[in-house]
């Protein structure tokens, strides 16, 4: 089968070559089923997320070890099952996630960690909708509880977990703020109806949305969505209320925030690190939960996919070239 290998840490985005850290292997063997209940996938669509891009370049909290085949949230077809699975049979649209593994053509999984993919659900958009929304869904419903009439701010809003985010705090019926950088991301943002976009590239946020605040009678934001930090943080957390939750989600700005703890102490604010991943081990009942949400709301047309491009497997190098460096 084909399959795009990492072979040693490095750049994925420079071109292929002897040098590349990543390569094509087209005759990269067929995974087998390794367990009565397991599941073969012949896989539809995989996305690319900034945790790929961090697992080539050595810059993960997980480290796999060399050579392994990248790739995470995906959808498929069912195409083989073990003697002993009874949910699912040849041909079955599915989706799910993995550590690693689904930049290929097959990947196998056992019959608990596939997800059946409703009528109405594109496959592609399902092979999408994993790792970004699964993570903000927990985020924001699980963890920090957001409700109606609460004011969601959500930092890089324009990138992958960002636009889950917003879209997530639209049908939990917040107020929605949105931060992202220059005006094409802005004009996309306020078409999915966000209630105030910021663009950072004409200043700080503060400014624009104490003002917004202020128009809509609102004393502040409830809950802060971060997967950025850097001084985006600490411009942020002087807009939150009393008793604001703060999700930590990442750190794309390359610099990781100092939350003052006698600020938290005074004004009663939640901390809250999420590793989405690390539910599968921890509590797979609320992640399997969170899906099947997820899912029955892209049935529904509640949330929507952004599928910006499109590529094969052949084209790796300029898959990650697109799509991390053209952020």
């Amino acid at each position: 089968m084909e399959a795009l290998l990492c072979r040693k840490i490095g750049d994925p985005t420079v071109p292929l070559s002897e040098a590349s850290p990543i390569f094509i292997s087209t005759s990269y063997p067929i995974p087998v089923l390794d367990s009565s209940t397991a599941v073969r996938v012949r896989v539809k669509s995989t996305s690319l997320n900034y945790a790929n891009y961090l697992q080539i370049v050595g810059k993960y909290q997980e480290k796999p070890p060399l050579p392994f085949i990248p790739g995470s949230d995906y959808s498929g077809v069912v195409e083989a099952v073990g003697n002993e699975v009874s949910k699912l049979k040849i041909g079955d649209r599915v989706c799910s996630f993995a550590a690693l593994g689904s930049f290929a053509e097959y990947i196998v999984a056992d019959e608990k960690e596939l997800f059946l993919v409703p009528d109405g659900c594109d496959l592609v958009a399902a092979g999408a909708l994993l790792v970004a929304f699964g993570t903000s869904h927990v985020a924001l419903v699980h963890r920090a509880g957001l409700s109606s009439g609460q004011v969601l701010l959500v930092l890089g809003a324009a990138g992958g977990v960002g636009l889950s985010a917003v879209q997530i705090g639209k049908v939990c019926g917040a107020t929605v703020i949105a931060v992202a950088r220059g005006a094409e991301k802005v004009q996309f943002l306020k078409s999915l109806g966000i209630d105030h976009v910021v663009d950072i590239s004409k200043g700080n946020i503060f400014g624009s949305v104490k003002e917004f605040l202020k128009a809509r009678k609102l004393k502040g934001v409830d809950v802060l969505y971060d997967p950025v930090g850097g001084n985006l943080t600490k411009e942020s957390l002087k807009l939150l209320n009393w008793g604001a939750n703060i999700l930590v989600i990442g750190f794309a700005s390359g610099e990781v925030p100092v939350i003052p703890a006698n600020i938290a102490l005074v004004k009663n604010w939640t901390i809250h690190g999420l590793y989405w991943g690390s539910y599968k081990i921890h509590q797979p009942g609320l992640l399997k939960d969170s899906v099947k949400e997820l899912l029955s709301w892209l049935a529904k047309g509640l949330i929507s996919i952004n599928v910006f491009h499109t590529y094969g497997l052949s084209e790796g190098t300029q898959m990650f070239r697109g799509t991390i460096c053209g952020r």
